[in-house]
């Protein structure tokens, strides 16, 4: 039974197989997170939380230049898949191989059949094999197979509204989860499971609805969070204080988190305008996971709390804190970032402002060439002590090699397991 009309052109996304991870007794276990325990200190240091890092400067020619927008990285074990806005908000997928030679690029922008008005969100069969994206301004999902120098077109799903804005491959499976935002109020669901022939497989009812009296929340993409840890596709609806996963078995939605927000969730009242917020009033913002690690912000009146919780231990631990609507957030994140004392290169900045630089168990960054030589020319870098010399020694020599404008470095961060 279909609860959505789709059209679609078949395509086999179970040959989607992916090679497992090892995280123990995912499915198993409920992680259980105090949202307003108090951290016990701050993460300053990158060896706090993780054992390496690399620079890898991707390649650049002619077809191959990343914009200066540059929105989600999908990291498979032989592929970076990255999302980039060029000009006047063309939207690319860019392939590069782990060692950053450019492979090839989805650039189909347009509104016919086989193309795409914008890429809102797009996932990637981790065997390198299949592509799914959003464009949620054609309404649709266009679906590609991967081969060894292109993205080939294979069909499309069109949507009618209310229209998901979030996308995610139930890996080794021919199911795609789709999230919808609780942007009028009456959506009928905000998690959707489908197959390949455009059926609906499951859904969760929405039971945060509520009646608009006055429009005084804008509409703001992090009210769907979505994202992988190993095989595991998991999402958060904001109103909820679950995280939950799609169980590959029975197509089930399953628990995965619980925040324990001792009742200060944001209301879909407050979302309709009926309850004003609170002080005390928190709310989930962004969210990713790792095999030791749960990274998230919570907002709490004007302050976004960065917290990382250790699964190992069952700490918690401040990485940043920012105020929200200040002109100088950017400079607080820098304040915050961690300090690289691995490879002695700059600052590390723990993305997440509408930013996907969690993938594959990794936290990804980019850095400009011009700001990488100046820094290496630096007295800072000079007399950094790290805990790997030959990695420091190759960043200095990797920036010197580069022209200011080669494509940006691309930092990735290997963590504690």
């Amino acid at each position: 039974m279909r609860t959505i009309p789709l059209i679609f052109l078949v395509i086999l996304l179970s040959a989607c197989g992916k090679k497992k991870h090892n995280i123990s007794n995912i499915e198993e276990s409920i992680i259980k997170i105090d949202l307003l325990s108090e951290p016990e200190s701050t993460v300053t240091r990158l060896s706090d939380i993780a054992t390496d890092i690399e620079y890898i400067s991707l390649e650049t020619n002619n077809s191959s230049i990343l914009g200066s927008i540059r929105q989600k990285i999908i990291a498979t074990d032989s592929r970076f898949y990255i999302k980039s806005i060029i000009g006047a908000l063309n939207s690319c997928i860019f392939c590069f191989d782990r060692q950053g030679r450019f492979l090839f690029k989805l650039e189909n922008q347009g509104r016919g059949p086989q193309e795409y008005t914008n890429i809102e969100d797009f996932d990637i069969g981790s065997d390198n094999k299949h592509l799914i994206l959003l464009s949620s301004l054609k309404s649709k999902l266009n679906l590609y197979r991967i081969s060894e120098t292109d993205f080939i077109f294979q069909g499309s799903v069109s949507f009618k509204e209310p229209k998901p804005y979030r996308v995610g491959i139930v890996q080794g499976t021919d199911r795609i989860f789709l999230a919808i935002p609780p942007w009028s109020g009456n959506e009928p669901t905000l998690s959707l499971l489908i197959n390949t022939l455009g059926d609906t497989i499951h859904f969760k009812t929405n039971c945060y609805k509520y009646e608009m009296v006055r429009n005084s929340y804008s509409r703001a993409s992090n009210e769907m969070l979505v994202y992988s840890v190993g095989d595991i596709l998991c999402f958060k609806e904001v109103y909820s204080d679950t995280v939950f996963y799609v169980d590959a078995k029975d197509n089930s939605f399953r628990p995965r988190i619980i925040f324990n927000s001792h009742g200060t969730n944001m209301t879909p009242e407050m979302r309709g305008g009926a309850e004003t917020p609170k002080s005390s009033t928190t709310a989930i913002g962004y969210l990713f996971e790792t095999s030791r690690y749960v990274f998230y912000w919570y907002f709490k009146s004007d302050v976004l709390n960065g917290i990382v919780f250790d699964k190992k231990t069952k700490m918690q631990y401040r990485s940043q804190k920012l105020y929200r609507g200040s002109d100088l957030i950017s400079e607080q994140q820098k304040k915050d970032a961690l300090k690289d004392d691995l490879a002695g290169g700059p600052d590390f900045n723990l993305e997440f402002n509408n930013k996907f630089y969690c993938s594959n168990g990794k936290l990804f960054a980019f850095i400009e060439v011009l700001n990488l030589k100046n820094y290496i020319s630096g007295d800072e870098f000079k007399n950094a002590k790290v805990k790997n010399p030959e990695r420091k020694e190759a960043l200095r020599k990797l920036a010197n090699s580069l022209k200011e404008t080669d494509n940006p470095v691309l930092v990735l961060v290997s963590l504690k397991q």
